[in-house]
């Protein structure tokens, strides 16, 4: 089990995301009560009943954060905006294409929420089907390790990623095979020591719709 507060906060605010992202009625309520408490009101009582997987608490009754999670204060008001906004974009697109709202997270910066969107569906496929959810796994989780600054662990991640993206199906709606270019590019500069950091990323890769013919 977790023990440090950020870790724990970052997985119950993801779990939370993803149940929303699949419709479930109090995530989705526990997001817009973020949405608000992030404006400056009080925590509701849907976010005050939520605990992380250590059992705690993560907002006080009087509807700040708890004293365990108060110094990621910022933290909580970036995944609020960020989780606002792919919930929107979702919401416009296929929310039953596990890929389109991946899609949606990675625009939205959700990095490390990609890999927890689509573990259980990679689970349950197989083939190419398999490696192409896995290189889109791959993707979120290099970007995860550029905004905590390990280059390291995000070229080879990347590399991993543009291989099995390499192999998407020509009747995918998504242009994968380009993404995978674009991440392999990324880990050119990364190698050349160009980038270290999210910040450094002037260009994020981009998963587009094929052109409709």
């Amino acid at each position: 089990m977790k023990t440090r507060s950020d870790l724990l906060l970052r997985d119950a605010l993801a779990e939370i995301f993803v149940s929303a992202v699949e419709g479930n009625a109090t995530a989705r309520k526990a997001l817009e009560e973020l949405a608000s408490w992030s404006s400056g009101s009080p925590a509701g009582p849907t976010l005050q009943r939520l605990l992380a997987e250590d059992g705690s608490t993560l907002f006080a009754s009087d509807g700040s954060l708890s004293k365990k999670f108060s110094g990621l204060r910022d933290y909580a008001h970036d995944r609020a905006r960020r989780f606002a906004a792919a919930l929107a974009w979702i919401h416009e697109e296929n929310a039953n294409n596990p890929i389109a709202c991946a899609r949606a997270a990675w625009d939205a910066g959700l990095f490390f929420e990609v890999h927890e969107l689509l573990e259980s569906v990679w689970m349950g496929s197989q083939g190419k089907r398999r490696r192409l959810l896995q290189g889109l796994i791959m993707a979120g989780a290099a970007l995860h390790h550029l905004t905590q600054a390990n280059p390291a662990g995000a070229r080879g991640l990347l590399r991993d990623a543009a291989q099995r993206l390499a192999e998407a199906p020509p009747n995918e709606p998504f242009d994968l095979v380009s993404f995978g270019r674009e991440l392999d590019e990324l880990a050119d500069l990364i190698e050349r020591g160009q980038v270290e950091h999210i910040t450094q990323v002037q260009k994020l890769p981009r998963i587009l719709l094929r052109p409709s013919r």
